[in-house]
């Protein structure tokens, strides 16, 4: 049957989109017919699955059509496609993991089922008999296989004729897969269902299909048919060796499951896939420990390009034997791959939120919106919190600032947010950041940049931004930020609220998205000095799972309010005032405030630690270097560590390789600086920042023995406009570091608050303390007495 003969479903007509000003997608032009199955196949960060969300609604579409039955749906939001008949199953399948099967699936009934709930749950169930015995189980607790087929059965509860299914098979072991395929043949036939199918795993997708669109940057750049799949040198051509995928060994013949007639292409037989004998084919052991193989075998091609990558010279038979000699320990990957993994459990309910128009985001410092609440009572009952957007939060989505991380949605809780829900409060949202974190500014958000509450067109400060702004607005009690170079006091500090660093490892940083583990902090933001030391109390302490924890001492932290400063030592760091981005109107607001300590009873003195410049230069080389390996190169995993690890998160992470033009011009200048120091000097300098770093902590050390806390302007200058859209790579990269000459030497450990102490033009200026390791509860005490004794604002 020709295409002129079949009903168009699905018809896309010069479709371009993508993750706001970044396009991904670029003049899509196809058509699926009734009861087709179309698969689309590419390279990781191609644009396949921005494709399936564009076509959904879940992204917008910046130009081009999309007709279903010929009706136009290009501006239907995804609910309203969903009532027409499309279904969706998201990569990463998004069930609720808390709740059961059984409410899983009674979740997804509608209104537009095609029966009752029981009725389309009894018929779901007789196509999905493996749910049977699984129905009061969790989601959480199945298999990853289990709650694909649960993404897919909860998919056609709203009974859709035309699904879109993204990359279903990823982390499946090879008996699901088989029998998904079979369900889905199964559901064709009986249901008439047409399918766009986005897959890597090539097996799959040409079992499927009736044919194959190859999508290669934004683009169609080619298509398959059913017998053009059997022939390796067309699919080669396309999609290059290892481009996808396999469930099975190669080299052997391989026939496709029984399907029913097909309505698109009867006049096509199926044909077994030929055995390669190119000399570039995969590998496999000549006895097999494993029936199937789940991870793609290097090709001898692949081995060429590392053994030349190692500066080895081996022949084409030496290359081949070591592939021999590998594969017994490349089938301990096919059995981790067919294993469940060990996360922590996810406690609490919640629905996905939602993202805010702009009249609900006036200082586009939201994220998402969420409603997740924690235990019934507990200290943080009644409190309204935010997360910075690094910070996993299952079932919600995360994007780091970065239109690469867009459309992630993680499967656990970060340690934190477990410990706040049970402490009884609500996460409210997900909080705007800088992209990837690396910038002070809060111009650099893929979404656009923060503004200051205080004065719009200003910096609220990074990477933090959007946590400080929603605790200054008054949007939220409570947030949580991160901090490699200030990202908590700086956006603290623009916006006039309290932001805790704390010691090093005091918060566990498990299940927050990292930049360099020897500097990452988590801590609190909030509007009052008893609410930091509040929610510092819920959140510190080891959580078993965090390497950058040791031993943390931990206080009741509330417990130093309201003792005052009298006879309390602090010492003004004069290598803290006058630097080359100094401003003197904040160097004196700064010690002015110094002096109200005084007044309290304090003894306050100027104190010099020359070392406090060369700190700003060891954390440069630790950072850069740092940040190049970990988060980098190491998809912000890494190894070398014990931890929790999110394999899901360094998976997304890692399409970076393919999108490297996305990335913000702050993270490029680091990777540039990052990339050459490693290479050209082994990381030589890295490990020496890290030696000096000890010395000046050891300075600083010095000194609290002197004092009890060191004062200084938390950012030397007051908050910058943000800069233009269209401005020099220049100007962004400034605004994205000239302000933590003060900040960036406490990320070797101690800890450090930042204080607002005044106004000026309007905008406000922030005092940093800083104590000893695990010295919050002074820094608490200072703070409060501070904070008592008069309206900042009016300083």
């Amino acid at each position: 049957m020709t295409h002129e003969d079949q009903v168009t479903l699905l018809e896309v007509k010069s479709l371009s989109g993508g993750y706001g000003k970044v396009p991904v997608l670029h003049g899509i032009d196809f058509a699926v017919f009734e009861n087709e199955v179309v698969g689309i196949l590419g390279h990781n960060g191609m644009g396949k699955s921005t494709l399936l969300k564009t076509a959904m609604g879940f992204l917008p579409a910046t130009s081009g059509t999309v007709r279903f039955h010929g009706t136009e749906i290009t501006s239907l939001p995804p609910n309203e496609r969903a009532g027409l008949g499309i279904g969706y199953v998201p990569q990463g399948r998004g069930i609720f993991p808390q709740l059961t099967v059984r409410d899983n699936l009674r979740f997804a009934w509608h209104d537009y089922s095609n029966g009752s709930e029981e009725e389309v749950i009894d018929q779901i169930l007789k196509d999905f008999p493996r749910l049977i015995p699984l129905l009061d189980r969790e989601g959480g607790a199945l298999s990853g296989g289990e709650q694909q087929l649960l993404a897919l059965a909860r998919c056609l509860m709203g009974d859709p004729e035309f699904l879109l299914l993204d990359e279903p098979t990823e982390g499946i072991q090879p008996s699901i897969i088989e029998e998904m395929s079979e369900t889905l043949l199964k559901l064709r036939e009986d249901r008439g269902l047409s399918i766009l199918l986005v897959e890597q795993n090539f097996d799959f997708i040409s079992d499927l299909s009736d044919r194959v669109l190859v999508l290669e940057r934004g683009r169609i750049t080619g298509e398959l048919s059913r017998s053009d799949l059997t022939d390796q040198a067309k699919v080669d051509q396309f999609l290059g060796f290892g481009a996808a995928r396999s469930t099975r060994a190669s080299g052997g013949q391989v026939s496709r499951p029984a399907a029913a007639e097909n309505k698109t292409s009867s006049d096509i037989s199926p044909a077994p896939m030929p055995k390669r004998t190119d000399t570039d084919t995969a590998f496999s052991s000549q006895k097999p420990v494993v029936t199937n193989m789940t991870i793609k075998r290097p090709t001898l091609s692949q081995m060429r390009e590392m053994a030349q990558r190692f500066g080895m010279s081996l022949s084409d038979e030496e290359l081949k034997e070591y592939s021999e000699i590998m594969e017994p320990y490349i089938q301990s990957y096919d059995r981790l791959d067919a294993m469940p993994d060990n996360l922590p459990e996810v406690r609490y309910p919640r629905s996905p939120g939602h993202f805010p128009s702009l009249t609900e985001n006036p200082l586009n410092a939201w994220y998402v919106k969420t409603d997740v609440k924690g235990a019934m009572d507990g200290p943080l009952r009644g409190k309204r919190i935010a997360l910075k957007d690094t910070v996993c939060l299952a079932g919600v989505p995360m994007m780091n600032g970065s239109s690469i991380m867009e459309g992630y949605i993680p499967e656990i809780d970060a340690t934190i947010v477990t410990r706040m829900l049970d402490a009884g409060g609500t996460i409210a949202g997900k909080a705007h950041c800088e992209n990837f974190c690396l910038s002070g500014g809060s111009h650099t958000n893929a979404k656009g940049p923060i503004h200051n509450p205080w004065k719009r067109g200003y910096m609220a400060g990074g990477s933090s931004g959007g946590s400080a702004a929603l605790v200054a607005a008054g949007e939220v009690d409570m947030a949580i930020a991160g901090d490699q170079g200030g990202s908590i006091r700086i956006p603290a500090s623009n916006c006039g609220v309290y932001g805790m660093k704390p010691t090093h490892g005091l918060v566990p940083y498990s299940g927050v998205m990292p930049i360099e583990q020897t500097i990452d902090h988590v801590g609190p933001v909030t509007r009052t000095v008893a609410d930091n030391a509040l929610l510092l109390e819920v959140l510190a302490g080891e959580d078993g799972l965090d390497p950058r924890q040791y031993k943390p001492k931990t206080y009741r932290y509330t417990e130093a309010l309201g003792r005052g400063v009298h006879g309390m030592r602090i010492g003004i760091l004069k290598e803290g005032f006058g630097g080359e981005t100094a401003e003197a109107d904040v160097d004196q607001k700064v010690l002015a405030a110094a002096e109200r300590f005084r007044e309290m009873g304090a003894r306050v003195e100027e104190v010099s630690i020359p070392e406090h410049h060369m700190a700003v230069d060891c954390w440069t080389a630790i950072t850069l270097e740092g940040l190049q390996d970990h988060m980098m190169r190491g998809n912000s995993g890494g190894t070398n560590y014990r931890g929790l690890f999110v394999p899901s998160m360094m998976d997304h992470m890692a399409q970076w390789r393919n999108r490297p033009d996305e990335l913000s011009h702050s993270l490029k200048t680091c990777m540039f600086i990052g990339e050459f120091f490693q290479e050209q000097y082994r990381g030589r300098f890295y490990g020496k920042a890290q030696n000096l770093m000890r010395k000046v902590n050891d300075h600083y050390k010095t000194a609290l023995k002197q004092y009890d806390l060191l004062l200084m302007p938390t950012v030397p200058m007051k908050p910058q406009q943000i800069p233009p859209a269209d401005c020099s790579i220049s100007l962004y990269v400034q605004r994205a570091f000239e302000m933590i000459a003060n900040t960036a030497p406490f990320n070797g450990g101690l800890p450090a608050m930042s204080i607002p102490c005044g106004l000026l033009e309007g905008l406000p200026i922030g005092m940093m303390l800083v104590g000893p390791n695990y010295g919050e509860m002074k820094i608490y005490q200072a703070a409060h007495a501070f904070e008592q004794s008069g309206d900042w604002q009016a300083m």
